[in-house]
């Protein structure tokens, strides 16, 4: 063994400088979709100057892997669902992607996903785990808890997970804390924010419904009024939280701030801007933090691409690991596992770059 060679440079190497996770340099190392240009462009020059070469063992291994999708499938994963009905889940596109990703992944690995309802009538949680385990099952992909949150509701999942590996997808209950796939929020509303002020925006609000905000634990008015904070609290105004779609509330912030454009999620800011009027984008500019889960077509608007089907497929990496390295029951130190958000420019916005203040 020649101990003088140079240690070979790695995913942990380049990331660690870029300051990405080691999935986003992987994606813009094989050229994925789920990563910006200006990501790509970073991750390919800093691996030149590293010198980084594929392992080529490893490429080997997940060739392997990938082929086995080609193979019959025997394995089956759990996934778990709530809401008023089984596939309730399905009427939203984000939770679609999340179990395509999740499903497509699985088949990579050999497995197979299967719904198991946890609302099903005259089905307790124990039995439903035992049925679970009787098939032989031992890993559990928890998709988002249906309905909308409340401060006041308590966010537990009451299910016996001492004898499977289990990931959830999303951050949408308390305890058990478990290993977690999700969106990484904060950086996507930063990200919005940044495109925005590029185009030439300076006015800029936040409208979010207050269930949404508690469904992913503040992330983004966090990330917003840090912004806000450190760029001057000229620009980007205070954030509305509202109950519901409240129009008054709404007319009133708008009408004391007069916002250049407006950051939503779901619909909500978009609905209530056309109530009141405004031309999209020649008055106000809108984007939205989840394309996926507005109500006008995808390609209509400006915003933020959550990559859905990658936190889905992520959460699969995560259980599949934890089933072979022999994990069950709660993690002693659960594991965030987030993707991030890619920018797509569409007709709610537009340059106000040399316009006259």
């Amino acid at each position: 063994m020649d101990v003088s060679s140079p240690r070979r440079a790695t995913l942990r190497d380049i990331a660690s400088q870029a300051g990405l996770t080691r999935m986003a340099v992987s994606l813009a190392l094989r050229g994925k979709a789920g990563v910006s240009d200006a990501t790509r462009n970073k991750v390919l020059r800093l691996a030149r100057q590293l010198g980084y070469r594929p392992d080529p063992e490893v490429a080997k291994l997940l060739a392997r892997i990938r082929s086995r999708a080609s193979l019959e499938i025997s394995s089956c994963l759990a996934l778990l669902t709530s809401g008023p009905a089984p596939g309730d889940w399905k009427r939203l596109a984000t939770e679609r992607k999340y179990v395509e990703g999740a499903t497509e992944r699985a088949r990579e690995y050999g497995y197979r996903l299967e719904e198991f309802w946890l609302n099903e009538r005259g089905m307790t949680r124990d039995r439903l785990a035992s049925i679970i385990w009787n098939r032989g099952i031992e890993g559990v992909v928890i998709a988002p808890l249906q309905g909308k949150l409340s401060g006041r509701d308590a966010r537990d999942l009451d299910f016996d997970l001492d004898r499977f590996a289990a990931v959830e997808i999303s951050e949408t209950f308390e305890t058990p804390d478990l290993d977690r796939s999700i969106h990484d929020q904060y950086t996507s509303m930063q990200r919005c924010l940044h495109e925005l002020c590029a185009l030439g925006y300076r006015r800029i609000g936040f409208v979010v419904e207050d269930s949404l905000d508690l469904r992913v634990n503040g992330k983004w008015t966090a990330s917003f009024l840090e912004h806000r904070n450190r760029h001057g609290k000229g620009d980007l105004l205070p954030p509305l939280i509202l109950p519901g779609p409240r129009q008054s509330p709404f007319d009133r912030w708008f009408e004391r701030h007069r916002p250049e454009a407006v950051v939503s999620v779901d619909g909500l800011g978009l609905a209530l801007l056309k109530a009141r009027g405004c031309r999209i984008p020649r008055e106000v500019g809108y984007a939205s933090l989840d394309l996926d889960g507005e109500d006008s077509p995808k390609s209509g608007l400006s915003g933020i691409d959550q990559n859905s089907r990658q936190v889905g497929a992520a959460a699969v990496d995560m259980l599949v690991a934890a089933i072979q390295r022999g994990q069950r029951g709660l993690p002693e130190h659960p594991v965030r596992l987030e993707v991030e958000g890619t920018w797509r420019e569409g007709g709610s916005t537009r340059s106000r770059r040399g316009e006259r203040r």
